[in-house]
């Protein structure tokens, strides 16, 4: 099956807001190397509608956020300046939907619907 849309929301646990602004990156990871698949920046509302810019293939991809700059404009500090995201797809679904929970000094993920 192929995957037609990976979607992520950032939410700003500190503030309990969403995160915008952020810059994503969307990689495959296969045995031959890393290439990047898709980009993007969340929106006010903290989301990515469609990192992807073609259908992808079940496998193992990462998504990275570049939080540096949102981190140091709205907390004065920075201790992740990019969160990193390995995952599986398998290939079940059409959509997957990678949440990201984060805040100056945490953050947490799950696959959401």
């Amino acid at each position: 099956m192929t995957i037609v849309r990976l979607s992520t929301h950032v939410l700003d646990t500190t503030v309990g807001r969403p995160a915008g602004g952020i810059p994503a990156n969307l990689e495959s990871l296969t045995p031959e190397g890393v290439s990047e698949v898709g980009r993007g920046r969340t929106d006010d509302d903290g989301r990515v509608f469609q990192l992807n810019a073609t259908g992808l293939a079940p496998g193992r991809y990462r998504l990275t956020l570049e939080t540096e700059d949102y981190f140091r404009a709205r907390h004065g500090a920075v201790f992740y300046p990019s969160i990193a995201v390995s995952f599986e797809l398998s290939g079940d679904r059409d959509h997957y939907h990678i949440a990201v929970l984060t805040s100056t000094y945490s953050y947490s993920t799950y696959l959401g619907s």
